[in-house]
């Protein structure tokens, strides 16, 4: 049959259609965000390398499966050229020290990180929340969250995922970035978001006043993690109560700034002589290094479980840290003249034993960058993150401290 130039039109109008249809479908699955992903670049990792030491980062770093998840403003090697990263994120391979993937948004800038088996999550400043698929860092899901401002993105005991911001508290389901409830600290009330505490069936953060009138009340409040109602509430007037550390020893106790609770009734347990900043906790204990020594306590009782003296000639520097339910280590510093030495010491949690080492080069630069004038080095070091068979190490300096510098992150193999 001929075709005639009427039934040509319609033809061609029908391809224009589907061609139409078949870009709109491109479109709509096309990133809208502005994301650029590069890599990956070889086979994934998951494990890292036994070199004494695995690399050297400034700023937040954070370890799972052989790679190290780091920050804008980090030295990234890539292709045999070293760049410094702008803005985004990098996943270094800690067999090579090259990157695997980055990821990032055209004129945007992250707010916070975090990262856990097979994803990594990330939130920029303008609320958009990610996940990325950690081998690819291809974005699994999108979440658009409003008004968050110094985040903080903390994974539960259940697998959940938790933004704790000043202006709110949200439960994000991992699986496809659902929200699932979320709370806001009420009027002229902000949450402290660098202290929230999660336990077994609780989440426990303090709030208090934007203002120096104070018209917001000071409380600690724990959340239930299924549903964001409130389990129990503490009110005080103090500053240091609501603004300081809150840490959860175990599934059943959260330790405030001179008090514990009982996670799931805000029971008092009982009140501390000292208070905890500086503490570590885990497997039910709190862990304090002073000028004494290190020393291991059952909050609920107060009775000291074990004390190892300061090493002769050296100091303990940092918060204790609890690692994977084997060790607890510390950082340990020796001074002479203008040089120091730190060394990664670890006990056994429960009975105090010496469980190993090993020595952290000194990274915290002794110039300072603007002026080039040399300074003595008295860093302070604390285990920042770990991983079964790494372990990232923050040194601090108080010059440096002073100018705003990121601090140095170094990053070792487990010893013990």
């Amino acid at each position: 049959m001929r075709m005639t130039r009427r039934r040509w039109a319609i033809a061609v109008a029908a391809v224009a259609v589907l061609a139409l249809a078949g870009c709109g479908g491109w479109w709509l699955a096309t990133d809208h965000h502005g994301e650029r992903v590069s890599g990956p670049y070889g086979g994934y990792p998951g494990t890292a390398g036994t070199r004494a030491e695995l690399g050297r980062f400034t700023g937040p770093v954070r370890l799972v499966d052989g790679l190290a998840v780091v920050g804008a403003g980090n030295r990234i090697r890539t292709g045999g050229k070293a760049e410094t990263l702008r803005a985004g994120l990098a996943a270094v391979d800690l067999r090579t020290g090259s990157a695997f993937w980055t990821y990032r948004r055209d004129g945007h800038d992250v707010q916070a990180f975090t990262v856990s088996r097979g994803a990594a999550y990330v939130l920029w400043e303008d609320g958009l929340l990610v996940r990325l698929d950690l081998r690819t860092a291809r974005s699994v899901w999108h979440r658009q969250l409003d008004h968050v401002t110094n985040v903080h993105l903390l994974g539960t005991a259940g697998g959940g995922l938790l933004v704790v911001a000043e202006q709110a508290l949200v439960a994000v389901d991992p699986a496809d970035g659902t929200v699932r409830w979320q709370v806001r600290p009420g009027q002229e009330c902000v949450f402290n978001a660098r202290a929230a505490a999660p336990a077994l069936r609780v989440v426990v953060v303090g709030s208090g006043s934007t203002s120096s009138a104070g018209a917001c009340p000071g409380r600690i409040r724990a959340y239930r993690l299924d549903s964001g109602r409130v389990a129990w509430q503490h009110g005080s007037d103090r500053l240091d109560a609501v603004a300081g550390p809150l840490v959860a020893t175990d599934d059943t106790t959260v330790v405030g700034t001179d008090t514990v609770w009982d996670a799931d009734s805000g029971r008092t347990v009982r009140t501390l002589r000292d208070v905890t900043d500086g503490s570590g906790t885990g497997g039910g204990l709190l862990f304090r290094a002073d000028g004494n020594g290190l020393t291991a306590t059952d909050p609920r009782t107060g009775r000291r479980v074990w004390r190892q003296p300061v090493p002769a000639g050296r100091t303990f520097t940092g918060t204790p840290a609890y690692l994977d339910g084997g060790h607890v280590c510390v950082v340990v510093r020796t001074t002479g003249g203008d040089t120091a030495t730190l060394r990664l010491t670890c006990y056994a949690p429960r009975t105090g034993e010496a469980a190993g080492g090993t020595d952290v080069p000194v990274v915290a630069p002794d110039v300072d960058p603007a002026s080039q004038r040399q300074f003595r080095r008295r860093p302070d070091a604390y285990v920042s993150d770990a991983t079964p068979r790494t372990v990232a190490v923050t040194e601090t300096d108080p010059y440096l401290m002073g100018l705003g510098a990121e601090p140095p992150v170094v990053v070792l193999p487990r010893q013990p």
